[in-house]
């Protein structure tokens, strides 16, 4: 449907609806329509601005963004959801992929809040929390993104949590293979199988094995990595919609490098299942430009897909995983 089309369908509602809304839209429909007829710009601004014509963008979600949730369907689909602190006040999920073609527009509110405590903040740390809690929680701990640098058994540097410790990290670690923007080597604990590597942007993963804690599973791959990427080239990742490579011969390559380390404690899958995913693009990038909601707090454009944590828009990409803790409102027609 056009805009066009768009705009008659809500004038003719309004009409039966609120007549002092009909006043506006009856305004906003002829500017439009002075404009599409070839009439000057300055004779179309005698009617209404440019500002007051948006009323046929609605909004359809307000809240504060966090990752999205992803569920392993054909193609994959995205939940967004509200990240607040206080969980009496989240919004409802919204499916991203019912706005796959529609215009969008993400309008930061200028409120950032850490999704810990509340506490209203200029900047983010380890997404989404406020400095204080960064330096203090056991999520935002060095070895929750290098858990190589575990310092559990450090007595004069100990966990900060042990309830935290028993819970996520001395708990089973799956070591896997994906294919994202190359081959990549990882980990991740065995209930986020297989949504991390829809997280990553991953069209093809296969877990190799597990080993009994965070640390362990860590500093085998840390060893892998010297030969294998552990790390996705996001932009790579963004533009290429199934990139090459056979996942079985490699993780063949890894499982060889891994027998010759023999870590003790490592346990070899039986069988080396398979994931693929697609995901929900109609059309990708040909040059991925970042789209940065500090520097611009409104952005609009038709969102042509969802890949990883990344909404791909025609005016450039964003991350919605990196502005956790951003309060938004989202307007869509």
């Amino acid at each position: 449907m056009t805009r066009m089309n768009q705009l008659l369908r809500l004038y003719r509602s309004a009409l039966d609806t609120d007549e002092t809304f009909s006043m506006q839209a009856s305004s906003a429909f002829e500017w439009i329509f002075d404009l599409c007829i070839g009439r000057s710009e300055q004779t179309c601004h005698r009617h209404i601005t440019y500002q007051q014509v948006e009323f046929y963008m609605h909004e359809i979600w307000s809240g504060t963004f966090s990752k999205m949730r992803t569920e392993a369907t054909d193609p994959v689909t995205y939940h967004l959801m509200d990240g607040c602190f206080d969980c009496t006040a989240r919004a409802d999920e919204l499916v991203v992929n019912a706005l796959l073609g529609k215009q969008v527009r993400i309008t930061f509110e200028g409120n950032i809040r850490c999704v810990a405590c509340g506490r209203k903040t200029k900047k983010t740390f380890n997404q989404g929390y406020c400095f204080p809690c960064s330096q203090k929680l056991p999520e935002t701990d060095i070895c929750m993104i290098k858990p190589e640098l575990c310092h559990y058994f450090n007595t004069e540097k100990p966990c900060r949590d042990e309830a935290f410790a028993q819970r996520v990290c001395f708990k089973p670690h799956v070591l896997y293979i994906s294919l994202t923007s190359g081959f990549k080597v990882g980990i991740t604990r065995r209930q986020n199988v297989p949504s991390r590597w829809m997280d990553q942007g991953a069209v093809r993963a296969i877990p190799l094995g597990e080993m009994p804690s965070r640390r362990d599973v860590g500093l085998l791959e840390i060893q892998l990595a010297k030969n294998f990427q552990d790390k996705t080239h996001w932009m790579r990742m963004l533009k290429e919609k199934s990139p090459e490579g056979d996942i079985q011969q490699a993780a063949d390559t890894l499982m060889g490098m891994i027998e010759e380390i023999a870590p003790e404690g490592f346990e070899p899958r039986p069988t080396r299942e398979l994931h693929e995913f697609h995901y929900p693009v109609t059309e990708y990038p040909e040059k991925v430009k970042s789209v940065n909601l500090d520097k611009i707090p409104e952005v609009e454009g038709t969102l042509l897909g969802i890949k990883a944590q990344y909404w791909i828009l025609d005016c450039g990409v964003i991350n919605i995983r990196k502005y956790t803790g951003y309060e938004v409102t989202l307007y869509s027609d």
